[in-house]
């Protein structure tokens, strides 16, 4: 059985988080999106939220589902940028799909 944690909407650190993690999902900026989740994550951190109950808070399955569809992911795109990562360790070239917002 999974266990279940909770996250408070009156801590001001939590509130702000999940305001952020809203907003975001119209937002096309990548690096500005990962800028976002990384500074909430760090607060969420000092706010108590460690391990699993980070990785599953809320804010943070909001932030990495933004970036899911922001990348227009699904498994043969995984397995493509594994394959292309796989090239560019070895110091080749590596050719990608680029799809339009």
């Amino acid at each position: 059985m999974n266990r279940t944690a909770i996250a408070n909407g009156q801590d001001e650190v939590v509130r702000k988080a999940a305001s952020d993690a809203s907003l975001v999902q119209d937002a096309v900026n990548l690096i500005a999106i990962v800028g976002s989740f990384h500074r909430h994550l760090l607060a969420l951190r000092d706010a108590g939220f460690f391990g699993d109950d980070l990785n599953n808070h809320p804010v943070s399955l909001a932030f990495v589902s933004k970036l899911h569809s922001l990348c227009r992911m699904n498994l043969d795109r995984e397995s493509a940028a594994f394959d292309a990562i796989e090239r560019l360790q070895r110091g080749e070239k590596a050719e990608f799909e680029v799809i339009p917002l």
